[in-house]
């Protein structure tokens, strides 16, 4: 094994045990783990800079009650890092918020940080579909795709 995947290795545990601790009081400690111009995007954002996606990640904390990551698998493939991860929540408007998702990693030249984090996973039908009026239009349209 080459010294580049073993750092990409133990910078991706690191990173996953970090979301899996995720907590106010450790928001802050990825930026330890990231690039200085770390980008991070998910269905709703695109962010750059370890301390905007802290703030956004804090966030997180003030509207929504327990949130919990559990990262179920890793796999690292070249210059590439794959989690897949489920996401627990209580939400206000939708109540319970249980979804699971896979997120894309790159890191810096000698794999020792994470330059980039970008989440894949299905807002339609995990975070809108859940919104009580706005639900039932988007699994109308659901509906009428699915009988093409």
């Amino acid at each position: 094994m080459s010294n580049m995947s073993d750092n990409q290795r133990q910078i991706m545990a690191a990173y996953s045990k970090y979301y899996c601790n995720l907590a106010p009081d450790n928001v802050d400690d990825l930026i330890d783990l990231v690039t200085d111009d770390f980008e991070f995007t998910d269905p709703f954002t695109t962010l750059r800079g370890p301390k905007t996606v802290c703030a956004y990640l804090a966030k997180t904390f003030n509207e929504t009650q327990n949130p919990r990551f559990v990262v179920t698998h890793q796999a690292l493939d070249g210059d590439m890092g794959f989690l897949r991860w489920r996401f627990t929540a209580k939400v206000k408007v939708i109540g319970l918020w249980d979804f699971t998702g896979m997120t894309a990693l790159t890191f810096n030249d000698d794999g020792t940080k994470i330059a980039s984090h970008v989440d894949h996973w299905d807002a339609s039908q995990n975070f809108y579909a859940k919104i009580p009026a706005l639900g039932w239009i988007i699994r109308q349209l659901a509906r009428r795709v699915a009988a093409l």
